[in-house]
């Protein structure tokens, strides 16, 4: 064993002492610069230190639920007021949030988000409200295209265009 502030090997018996707070095992010429504490309690220590070792507990990933309206596959989207639908429901049931977390294996608090429109459910949570609850909160996506039809009248320009007209001036 080394002296844990000269570094020399430890002859004899090493002594614990205090310094600055930290625990150190040192020779009998370093001693003199902390406070000596008691051997049995520091041996302890060091002991329950040797003989358990906890295993780290792997870090969970919470999953980000979209907040945002969103689609799902392609042909279906969520109802606008799903949270009402959802409470309503589960209040006609006469159950509580907890109860209904219970029944499809959610949090209480993912429950609570969804009535109050705070998240935009997973496809498989809304799958598994409507079966517990008897509802229907997707419906057939509208057909209606997102991008406006191009006009026939004039025709508009472009960043190429405005390039080229820019080379003909000069």
């Amino acid at each position: 064993m080394r002296c844990e502030i000269c570094g020399r090997k430890i002859q004899g018996t090493p002594k614990h002492i205090i310094v600055e707070g930290a625990k150190l095992v040192v020779c009998k010429i370093c001693a003199k610069f902390g406070s000596e504490t008691p051997v049995a309690t520091t041996q302890s220590k060091i002991s329950t230190k040797r003989t358990l070792k906890i295993p780290k507990k792997p870090v969970q990933r919470r999953v980000k639920y979209i907040s945002k309206p969103i689609m799902f596959e392609e042909d279906y989207e969520l109802v606008e007021n799903f949270g009402e639908k959802v409470k309503k429901a589960r209040e006609k049931l006469g159950w509580k949030q907890e109860d209904l977390a219970r029944e499809i294996k959610e949090k209480e608090s993912i429950i609570s988000k969804i009535e109050t429109m705070e998240i935009t459910p997973p496809l498989n949570t809304i799958k598994k409200l409507e079966k517990v609850l008897n509802i229907k909160l997707t419906v057939p996506a509208s057909k209606i295209s997102e991008t406006p039809p191009l006009s026939t009248k004039e025709p508009s320009l472009t960043l190429g265009d405005a390039i080229i007209l820019k080379k003909k001036k000069k």
